[in-house]
């Protein structure tokens, strides 16, 4: 992903601010400000950049083209996103553009006119910010006339109405930690759209929105974290220069990196290969952990983007990490959360491979049900969550009800809001638990008489086997074999988290017990060490948080979902009525 080489910009713009020691501050846009007596420091490069564009020196071959519908989870396990990956159509990929009208005034109404951006003086390096609506007048502005080169390639556009129009590769949804490992309430909380680390939730970096004109260039640099990044060019072009994360290469980069010397070094030179590809609009790259890239704009371009740390290719991304150490990189330039996300990636993988949950009783519940609290806030049959429960917790739910009835100041666990207040009235309140509680008693009732076998496998029987002396063994029947990868990754995340001194292990607030933790995972990785990596190309996560499938129950006459088992007969279509009838005489 593209970044600035000056400083002042969000944590997008990545670590090569590090040694911009002749760096002037952030300062606010002002297009009427006349800046003829302020000094400038423009960063004059010693080698040609038209030369670069040309040269038939960056030969490499390290890209390969793909085709959509072979980049499956299945073709991660087998081949880690270890090298680029460019589709030339977004066929079979899963990602959701705009309209091909798309402009970045539509931007600007979907994020807000108001919102502040963090631009870059491409030619003096000096950061600033803007709003939307500069920015926009700016970038509209014919290019005979524009004075300056800016660059805006730090807007994380989540939380904004611009999410839910652009939509990731699925693959990309499938490995991204975020979306796996990082529990799901925290993630309910974010509210600012911004990148405000004060305001920030969770490593708030899945959708980046870079709006460049023609001639921007970025220098050489990885992407934070040892993050890989996905990539589409949705308007215009870009122009890439890649280098490969070997061991002389990232030494190489440190080196160029503390010099200072960026402008007169082209690093693609000092490399033994580098290639040079060309994206043209519609094509999507996918750049992986670690590779050292730079980037030129040959054409005015929108580009949808964003980064993602997985279970993959662990050690790089610990490698990267390390080095923006020992660079000194500033916090705010990093991936938030880091060390968080590696004690959440660890606790993923003990509680889905033994069934042994690590996260303290609170985060048990906030995470792993917040999906059917959300869903029982409403009072109507269209409301699929109470469905979601197996018999015991049936029971359970029905005898709080009745224990929250006498409490009315008690938050009530069907109600399930955000909101310590309710927004109902007491009699609909009341009205609500007593339909629900009705017609559960009758689902209960039914898939016991109807569907005992899909109640009994309630508990999947494809869990994974677990370490002896796991108080899941008794329930497991199939064990999961983890790949090579994600087994070379664990065993470094510990490593890592066990080296790390008391004031820098940054264990998050939901993990209980972290020593415990710990030992569960070694004695995974013990266990797991001669898993056949035929039987590990799966093509089926071992981790994810709990998913729900839609059934359709007729007899309601709306799709509800139940989790972990399936039906074995139909439901009548009966009507509603005659159901409940029939429930008020067995009662």
């Amino acid at each position: 992903m593209e970044r600035r080489d000056g400083q002042g910009g969000t944590i997008m713009d990545h670590y090569f601010f590090r040694c911009v020691r002749r760096c002037i501050g952030r300062r606010r846009y002002d297009e009427n400000e006349d800046l003829s007596d302020v000094e400038e420091i423009v960063s004059i490069r010693s080698f040609n950049l038209e030369e670069k564009l040309k040269s038939k020196m960056y030969h490499g071959d390290f890209v390969h083209a793909m085709d959509g519908k072979d980049f499956t989870f299945e073709y991660v396990q087998r081949e880690a996103l270890r090298v680029p990956l460019i589709f030339r159509n977004k066929d079979g990929l899963g990602i959701k553009m705009p309209d091909p009208d798309f402009t970045v005034r539509d931007v600007k109404l979907l994020v807000g006119s108001r919102r502040i951006v963090d631009v870059m003086d491409v030619n003096t390096q000096r950061g600033v910010e803007m709003s939307m609506s500069q920015f926009v007048r700016y970038y509209e502005t014919p290019e005979a006339q524009r004075e300056k080169l800016y660059n805006v390639i730090s807007l994380e556009f989540s939380h904004t109405k611009l999410e839910n129009i652009v939509k990731r590769p699925n693959v990309v949804d499938l490995v991204d930690w975020v979306d796996n490992m990082w529990p799901q309430h925290l993630k309910e909380r974010q509210t600012d759209a911004t990148n405000a680390i004060s305001e920030m939730k969770y490593p708030k970096v899945k959708k980046y929105c870079l709006m460049s004109v023609k001639g921007c260039f970025t220098d050489f640099h990885i992407d934070f974290g040892g993050t890989s990044v996905w990539y589409h060019v949705f308007r215009g072009g870009k122009i890439f220069w890649l280098i490969p994360p070997t061991l002389q290469n990232l030494e190489l980069y440190e080196e160029w990196v503390l010099s200072g010397k960026q402008s007169d070094i082209f690093l693609g030179d000092r490399v033994e290969r580098c290639q040079r590809i060309e994206l043209k609009q519609g094509y999507t790259f996918f750049i992986p952990s670690g590779w050292i890239h730079a980037v030129y704009t040959p054409v005015d371009s929108l580009v949808f983007g964003g980064n993602i740390l997985h279970s993959f290719n662990v050690p790089m991304q610990l490698r990267i990490y390390e080095i923006e150490d020992r660079t000194r990189v500033h916090a705010k330039f990093r991936y938030p959360f880091y060390y968080e996300m590696c004690w959440y990636v660890l606790e993923r993988y003990v509680s889905c491979v033994t069934q042994r949950c690590h996260l303290s009783k609170e985060y048990q519940k906030e995470s792993m049900l917040i999906d059917a609290k959300r869903k029982r806030s409403t009072d109507s049959y269209s409301s699929d969550s109470w469905l979601d429960m197996d018999e015991e917790s049936c029971d359970a739910h029905l005898q709080e009800e009745k224990d929250d009835s006498l409490d009315k100041n008690s938050k009530s666990l069907v109600d399930g809001s955000s909101s310590p207040n309710s927004t109902h009235s007491e009699g609909k309140e009341a009205a609500g638990r007593k339909q629900k509680a009705t017609v559960m008693r009758y689902l209960k009732r039914t898939l016991s008489n109807e569907s005992d076998d899909s109640v009994k496998s309630t508990t999947p029987t494809d869990y994974p086997k677990t370490p002896t002396g796991s108080p899941a063994t008794e329930v497991s029947t199939k064990w999961t074999h983890l790949t090579e990868f994600e087994l070379k990754g664990l065993k470094a995340l510990v490593e890592k988290l066990e080296s790390l001194p008391e004031n820098k292990k940054c264990v998050p607030e939901g993990i209980e017990d972290p020593q415990a933790l710990l030992e569960d995972m070694k004695n995974i990785l013990k266990e797991h060490a001669d898993d056949d990596q035929n039987l590990a190309i799966s093509g089926v996560p071992v981790v994810s948080w709990p998913k729900k499938t839609t059934k359709l129950f007729p007899f309601l006459g709306t799709e509800a979902k139940r989790t972990g088992w399936e039906e074995t007969e139909p439901f009548r279509a009966e009507p509603l009525s005659s159901k409940l009838k029939s429930v008020g005489k067995t009662i």
